[in-house]
Parts: structure tokens; C-alpha cells; sequence
């Protein structure tokens, strides 16, 4: 198990690297669902999770590469993968895209710093019609403590042992209500663990002074 993820709507999704006796086992579960190809440009994979928003199970899958059909429309796309909804049988995309420093036109408090936005996007020739790129979710860190994170959103969260990170959803088409508030801990370095050294990378790579 390589990431912990915790949501105000459901319980905990545990996220798996390939080659796991537990990456096979879910890849198996999902196989009885989907006719799925080609699995092996897949890094991960995740235990199903209830997603209120969309009233869902989902199972998440991050991509080991980018594919080249999403850096074209994409062009600050940094992480890819795809989700799939294990009632309605949708498949969508998940793209994460940079977000250089005060880019984020949202009203956040100065202590949070927003790392990458993500969004579903369409997956052509896959069910699932609806356009639902309004759903923002906004992936950050925090220069401040945890319970700074806390206090502003007026709830308790979990806390990893070597690193948290946060997401929230947020509804553009209403006011960028949040919709969700997710977790991510880790209780140990690991492929998923650093988001802030990726971060840094991204900025580096574009030239950008941090």
C-alpha cells in the first residue's frame, strides 16, 4: 500500500503499485466489470471508494506516463490516470495540471500553497457522455501546521506520519462551492509521498523562481 486516502463522504481508498499481490487482486476485481486491453502503462491502482458527488464507486488508476492524446490538449498536464465508475460503468480520464505560484485565482488563505488542479475529462470511444470538467479539485500543502488546514475548514482530518497532503472539489458553475475535502497520508517515503519535491520539479523545469 502506498497512499491512504481520506474524504469527508466515504471511507478510506488504499492505493497499490503495480506488481503487488493487492494491485492484482483489485485489477482482477476490475476485469469482472470492464473489458480492459492494455494495463500496462498503469502505476497504480486503487480500492473502489464512494464519491458523493457523483453517488458512485470509483476505482482510481494513475498512469505510469502521460498518453501523447492528453499532453495535446492539455499542454500543463504534469499526472494522468482514469477512473472508473463501477454502477453507471463511466470511464473517464483524470488529468492534473500545474499550478504555478498565484496562478489560482481562489480566494484560498495565504498558508495554503495549491500544487496541481485535476479534473475528469471524456475518454473517447468510453461510456460516460456527461461533461463533468466543472468539478475542480485543487491539490495543495501547507506552509503552515496541520491544524491550520483544520481550523480553516472547520473539520478534523487525518494526518500521515511522514507526509499530508490535501484536495479539495470544488463546483465552478456554483460559486466554487466545495463539494469534497480529500486527505492524503503517508506514513512512509514513497512513490506518492512528495508531492512538494515534485512540485518544485515542475517549476524548475519551466524556468519558474520559487
Amino acid at each position: 500500500m502506498i497512499e491512504k486516502m481520506f474524504s469527508d463522504d466515504s471511507d478510506v481508498r488504499l492505493h497499490y503499485k503495480r506488481g503487488t499481490e493487492e494491485y492484482e487482486l483489485q485489477l482482477s476485481n476490475l476485469k469482472d466489470k470492464f473489458d480492459i486491453k492494455q494495463t500496462g502503462f498503469w502505476k497504480s491502482i486503487s480500492t473502489p471508494q464512494y464519491n458523493l458527488i457523483y453517488q458512485e464507486d470509483i476505482v482510481s488508476v494513475v498512469f505510469a506516463a502521460i498518453p501523447n492524446y492528453l499532453k495535446e490538449s492539455f499542454p500543463n498536464i504534469v499526472v494522468s490516470g482514469r477512473k472508473y465508475f463501477l454502477n453507471n460503468k463511466w470511464v473517464y480520464d483524470k488529468i492534473y495540471e500545474f499550478l504555478a505560484p498565484n496562478s489560482l485565482s481562489l480566494n484560498l488563505p495565504s498558508g495554503i500553497k495549491p500544487l496541481v488542479s485535476g479534473k475528469l475529462v471524456n475518454v473517447f470511444g468510453q461510456a460516460g457522455d456527461s461533461n463533468l470538467e466543472k468539478y475542480v479539485c485543487i491539490y495543495f500543502m501547507t506552509d503552515q501546521s496541520h491544524n491550520y488546514v483544520e481550523n480553516w475548514l472547520n473539520k478534523e482530518l487525518p494526518q500521515g506520519q511522514y507526509s499530508t497532503f490535501y484536495s479539495i472539489t470544488f463546483d465552478t458553475s456554483n460559486n466554487n462551492e466545495i463539494k469534497r475535502i480529500k486527505t492524503y497520508c503517508y506514513d512512509e517515503q514513497g512513490p506518492y509521498s512528495d508531492w512538494d519535491v515534485s512540485w518544485l520539479s515542475w517549476c524548475k523545469q519551466r524556468n519558474i523562481e520559487v
